[in-house]
């Protein structure tokens, strides 16, 4: 992801020492180290990793000692932020959706803002600067609810901005990787061509820059950006330190974002002193031919790492389809060739059965997951029978654990008792016992595959809890749980909770996720009370 070029943290220099502490910071020489030492030791902290090179990885991040699951490995502010490429008027200050009636525009500008908090913040400066200095006149934006094609080059020239305001982070920006040679070969550069570097340097009088200046830090931003789920839309960062870590499909490493946008890093499992630190670059739940063929489309490689070279994806059969050769077989087809490079589901070559033998062509996986595929797509979305039709009609043709099926069993865990007056305490008691068993199903799942997807596995248990909570409610109320029974319960409903807790911990407040972490320590505290008035009555705590 980044190419083997640093520079100076004073002069912006081409440099190849670093501190020997955090092995972040680079120096052309001991005086700029001095030099720097004064302000850099507010910030220099020995890290679990330093910065390792090879001429196949390029720079790489390697823990230095034994790292304990869910210790922070990092966390950092983005060198560059902004609205996607494809976006609907957004305020560039916050990034909120604009309506007609909600937009007022910069003073100095035109671009629409939402308040005039967000018009003088410095976010929203380089457009501003651009626009005001460079292109003479105010922009001006009256469509809304659509995608804009004047959005497309704001976070370049933030980008861009940087070069003359803040040499620092500029070098650090012009250091990460932009795939231009292999961008060239795609439709997306010449787009960008046309619709950011032709336009941008004629709107904006961008003569600085030149168009290759331009499409490379459009390749910068697509290469390393980070989509944070803050906002709706969510906005692009681009990060200095996590541009280093590996992509793994199934990593070591788990990332969340603070209330401002910072991205922190955290073990997702115990980690030994040599290991190369990773994240996943795509989506963990989605099958390996899919996930391969966006990487190679958006990251410009094809993984091979041992999650993708699998063709059971670790045991779980996450991309397996049901034997179709003979009536009679109850066997799973997996792809023959998982690492061939092509496109997607034709890459993975002809598909043959764990029973029988027998073997299918690709084109005909091909017609039966796009049939699939295509009932998700047409499926009614937040319907709990719809996703019950869903998964009757298609468990004769997926496996279980099959990735479409994974994705509507986990929408189903989170829908039961939301269709509900009284949420779970008004549903009935065989859809109580569908959603214990989808929790635990899916979560033992995710845990096996994907360990480092923290947000699915909390809410998961956080859901179970609540699910165990009202059935032991029931039973108790019945009659049917003693003390002991009762506390046990109530012991498997802490620890579930206490997981949650730890897995979401660093979920701002302003996503579902943070408001789960929320919900489970007052309910942490509501339990622990419960099992204190237990061990009263029985004498014998149950703690």
């Amino acid at each position: 992801m980044v190419m083997g070029v640093e520079t100076c943290a004073v002069c912006t220099q081409p440099a190849n020492q670093r501190c020997g502490a955090c092995h972040v910071t680079y120096y052309c020489s001991r005086d700029h180290q001095r030099t720097d030492w004064k302000a850099h030791r507010q910030q220099c902290k020995p890290l679990c990793f330093k910065v390792c090179e090879d001429a196949v990885l390029g720079r790489h991040l390697v823990a230095t000692r034994d790292i304990l699951m869910g210790e922070v490995v990092l966390k950092e502010s983005p060198l560059v932020a902004g609205p996607a490429q494809i976006t609907v008027p957004v305020c560039l200050g916050c990034y909120s959706i604009l309506t007609a009636e909600s937009a007022q525009p910069c003073t100095a500008c035109g671009w629409p803002m939402c308040s005039s908090n967000c018009e003088s913040s410095s976010a929203h400066a380089p457009e501003c600067y651009f626009t005001a200095t460079r292109h003479g006149s105010k922009v001006s934006v009256s469509n809304f609810g659509m995608s804009h094609p004047l959005y497309q080059c704001v976070t370049v020239l933030r980008l861009l901005h940087q070069r003359s305001h803040k040499p620092a982070a500029w070098g650090k920006l012009a250091a990460l990787e932009s795939h231009c040679q292999q961008r060239r070969r795609t439709p997306r550069y010449e787009d960008d061509r046309v619709a950011i570097a032709q336009f941008a340097r004629r709107f904006f009088k961008l003569d600085e820059f030149s168009e290759e200046d331009i499409l490379r830090a459009c390749g910068t931003i697509q290469v390393n950006g980070h989509e944070v789920p803050l906002t709706e839309p969510a906005h692009i960062a681009v990060y200095d330190t996590a541009s280093l870590l590996e992509h793994n499909c199934r990593p070591n490493c788990s990332k969340s974002f603070t209330a401002t946008g910072g991205l922190i890093v955290r073990a997702a499992m115990p980690i030994e002193r040599g290991q190369h630190l990773s994240i996943c670059y795509s989506d963990a739940l989605w099958g390996t031919a899919s996930r391969r063929h966006h990487l190679a489309e958006t990251k410009f490689f094809w993984c091979t790492c041992e999650r993708c070279a699998d063709p059971t994806e670790c045991g779980t059969f996450f991309s397996a389809l049901h034997c179709t050769c003979t009536r009679s077989c109850e066997g799973f087809l997996l792809p023959e060739e998982p690492l061939k490079e092509g496109a997607a589901l034709e890459a993975a070559g002809w598909w043959s059965c764990t029973s029988c033998g027998g073997r299918l062509s690709p084109s005909d996986v091909q017609v039966i997951v796009d049939g699939v595929g295509r009932r998700l797509v047409n499926m009614q979305k937040g319907d709990p029978a719809s996703c019950e039709r869903f998964v009757a009609q298609c468990e004769g043709e997926l496996h279980p654990n099959h990735y479409y099926l994974t994705d509507v069993r986990l929408a189903l865990a989170q829908l039961y008792g939301q269709d509900h007056v009284d949420a779970l305490r008004g549903t009935p008691e065989p859809e109580l016992r569908g959603k214990a068993r989808l929790c635990r199903d899916v979560l033992s799942l995710v845990e096996r595959l994907a360990p480092a997807e923290g947000r699915v596995r909390g809410v998961l248990q956080f859901e179970l809890h609540a699910t165990l909570a009202e059935m032991a409610r029931r039973a108790a109320g019945r009659g049917e749980l003693d003390h002991v029974e009762l506390s046990n319960s109530l012991l498997e409903s802490k620890h579930l909770l206490t997981e949650a807790v730890f897995l979401l911990e660093y979920e701002p407040d302003s996503l579902p996720e943070g408001q789960v972490v929320i919900q489970a320590k007052r309910n942490l505290q509501e339990i622990d009370n419960l099992l204190q008035s237990i061990h009263d009555t029985i004498g014998d705590s149950p703690m």
